[in-house]
């Protein structure tokens, strides 16, 4: 529930205001059903419950009322949510979904902080490379090993991908947060 939960707080806040349809379109358009699991129902369970904890707004907006629909609005606590959730989901390794989803919206925060939390996440992942042990070292049957083979690769090229987005980063590529209202995930600029 955590890359839905960050994911529909993303949308209604890069929107600005946004209905259930219009969030579950934006994130179908994303791929986000195939990389974390959204499904239309996880959509409407979601605001619903950012709502009741007072992270999203319920109102209802000009012309919302001749189809009897629902819009959202993020609030402070949704913001604050939002980033907490991205760092969680920037720094750890145990959950690809909120990586997948705290990747679509990165951009939302400001580029050193997020040069520094995938620094955390590169750490820990040169760690458990570091501490990872050949089967045939702990008594295993040896076609063991091959696990440890793949889960060894899977992480050499995690590192790799997480250093060349450090990389990128620091090249100054992507609009982040604190390069201009431009970047992705900010809400629309106020006019």
């Amino acid at each position: 529930m955590s890359a839905t939960r960050l994911l529909v707080l993303g949308v209604v806040r890069m929107k600005g205001q946004a209905h259930g349809y219009r969030v579950g379109r934006e994130l179908l358009s994303w791929g986000a059903e195939q990389w974390a699991n959204v499904k239309w129902g996880s959509i409407y369970h979601a605001l619903r419950k950012l709502s009741q904890e007072g992270k999203l707004r319920e109102f209802v907006a000009e012309g919302d009322e001749v189809v009897d629909r629902t819009s959202y609005a993020i609030t402070e606590d949704g913001v604050a949510e939002i980033h907490r959730l991205l760092r969680r989901g920037l720094t750890r390794r145990d959950d690809p979904a909120m990586l997948f989803a705290s990747i679509t919206l990165m951009t939302s925060l400001p580029r050193a902080e997020v040069i520094d939390l995938l620094g955390q996440r590169l750490e820990l992942l040169e760690k458990v490379g570091d501490e990872l042990l050949p089967a045939e070292e702990w008594g295993k049957p040896r076609h063991v090993h091959e696990l440890f083979g793949l889960w060894g690769r899977t992480i050499d090229a995690d590192i790799g991908w997480t250093r060349d987005l450090i990389a990128s980063l620091r090249a100054g590529e992507y609009t982040m947060a604190d390069d201009g209202p431009d970047a992705f995930g900010l809400p629309p600029a106020a006019s």
